[in-house]
C-alpha cells in the first residue's frame, strides 16, 4: 500500500504529476520510483484512487507502461477517479522481467493545489 501527496505544485504541459510527499508505505508490493512513477511489484490487481484540486480546469490520466489508460482520467476543477490496474507477472532480479510503471499525467500548465493518490494490492 502507498500514499502519496503534494500540495501547491507547479505543473507544466503534458508532463506526470510528482508525488513530493509519501505518507504510508506498507510492504514492497508498490514503491516510488522518483517523485512521479509508482512501480507495482507483485502480480495482482490494485486499486488506484487520485484525487486533487486545480487552479484551473486541467485532466489527469493515469498512465500504465507509458500507455493511456481511458477509463481514469478526470477534467476540471476538483479531480478524481478510481481504477483497477492489473500486473500480469512480479518483478524479480531477472533481467528479462521488470516492475509495471504507473504515472498520472497532467495535460496543461498550471497549479495543482493538491493531489493525492493511493494504491492498494486487492488481490
Amino acid at each position: 500500500m502507498l500514499q502519496a501527496y503534494s500540495e501547491n505544485l507547479t505543473t507544466t504541459a503534458d508532463s506526470p504529476v510528482s508525488f513530493n510527499s509519501k505518507t504510508v508505505q506498507k510492504g514492497c508490493t508498490v514503491t516510488m520510483a522518483g517523485t512521479s512513477a509508482i512501480e507495482l511489484n507483485k502480480m495482482g490487481v490494485y486499486m488506484v484512487h487520485v484525487d486533487g484540486v486545480a487552479s484551473a480546469s486541467t485532466t489527469l490520466q493515469l498512465y500504465k507502461d507509458g500507455v493511456a489508460q481511458p477509463q481514469a482520467q478526470s477534467t476540471g476543477t476538483t479531480l478524481g477517479f478510481e481504477t483497477l490496474v492489473q500486473v500480469p507477472r512480479n518483478n524479480s532480479s531477472c533481467c528479462c522481467s521488470s516492475a509495471t510503471t504507473i504515472q498520472v499525467m497532467n495535460d496543461v500548465a498550471g497549479t495543482l493545489e493538491n493531489v493525492n493518490i493511493v494504491v492498494t494490492k486487492v488481490c
